[in-house]
């Protein structure tokens, strides 16, 4: 009996643990017919070949087998489909979910001729924290070797990223604050034009952006950026950096929109090598030949410091301002 006791006690933990899972597995799978119907019901289509829950005993796994979305023509009609997609989550913590896609994944919008993409990834994961109430205040992602395959229609200015890391938290104090980071960045030949391209480069060496959006309810409700803007909502850049070719930049600013839903704002600039940005960018035709002289002065003129350069712009009234010079059009 000393020996049959821990036995018994062991197969009873099995046999509570198994009723327990088994529970849980019927539970997500009402979960997620469930989302599938509030979805279907806000105008979307979604289908797959086959759904189940798997990953006994360590963990939970939801497996969409060829899963169909097709968004309503409010939200953009577009159409996506995969070969198969898959949420994980530990057994003892469904607040969090890792999804991995298995691609190709096929993308298809806009008005016809309609465009259609084939990305890929070697790795495509996203994570997703939720608060007790459900709310999502937590994502983060992951993507190895994305590439983008243009099918028909219009070219996408990105072409293939080496390594892509976004991370993102919304905070109590309702602000959004999101982390990129991303390496390798190749754009697509129509990306730029020629100028651009031979000034500098096909490939941008890094990209990181580290952001946040105040008054974030406001804009993720109806995505209303003139009522985000009425409530006091600001864009601050707590850190960026560019290595593209001449350009090696870092920055921080803040942005909001005026009436006429144009950025306005501040951004100050740290350019390792001024001289060099100043050619690149007349070369490639961005800032207008009479306005070369001015923008080497003020590169001159401004204040050195371990970072290079530091120089004042302002965006405002759809114009980019060094000084009391507008250098050109946002957009442009």
């Amino acid at each position: 009996m000393r020996f049959l006791y821990p036995v018994i006690g062991v197969l009873a933990l099995f046999v509570l643990y198994t009723v327990y899972w088994l529970h849980a597995k019927s539970t997500i799978e009402v979960q997620v017919a469930s989302w599938i119907a509030r979805q279907e019901a806000a105008g979307y289509v979604i289908e797959q070949d086959r759904l189940r829950v798997t990953g006994f005993p360590y963990r939970f796994q939801v497996e969409l087998t060829a899963p169909q979305i097709q968004a309503p023509q409010s939200d953009g009609a577009w159409v996506a489909q995969l070969a198969m997609l898959k949420a994980h989550a530990l057994f003892y913590d469904f607040k969090h979910w890792i999804v991995e896609f298995d691609g190709p994944l096929w993308l298809e919008y806009g008005e016809a001729p309609a465009t259609s993409l084939e990305l890929n990834a070697r790795l495509a994961l996203i994570s997703l924290v939720s608060n007790n109430l459900g709310e999502t205040t937590r994502i983060g992602a992951e993507f190895d070797d994305f590439t983008v395959t243009p099918v028909t229609g219009d070219v996408p200015s990105i072409a293939s990223i080496e390594k892509l890391l976004l991370s993102g938290i919304v905070t109590e104090e309702d602000t959004l604050r999101v982390r990129l980071e991303a390496s390798g960045v190749s754009t697509s030949a129509s990306a730029f034009t020629p100028d651009v391209l031979r000034a500098f480069g096909q490939t941008a060496d890094l990209a990181r952006l580290d952001l946040t959006v105040t008054q974030w309810a406001t804009l993720a409700t109806d995505a209303d950026a003139g009522a985000w803007s009425r409530a006091g909502g600001q864009l601050q850049i707590a850190e960026s950096a560019l290595e593209w070719g001449p350009a090696h930049l870092a920055g921080v600013g803040e942005f909001t929109l005026d009436a006429a839903a144009r950025a306005d704002g501040r951004l100050s600039l740290h350019i390792t090598d001024p001289d060099a940005l100043a050619d690149a960018l007349v070369q490639a035709k961005l800032v207008p030949a009479e306005n070369e002289q001015a923008l080497r002065l003020a590169a001159m003129m401004a204040p050195r410091g371990p970072d290079g350069v530091a120089l004042p712009f302002r965006l405002r009234d759809g114009g980019v301002y060094l000084g009391p010079v507008r250098l050109g059009d946002i957009g442009n």
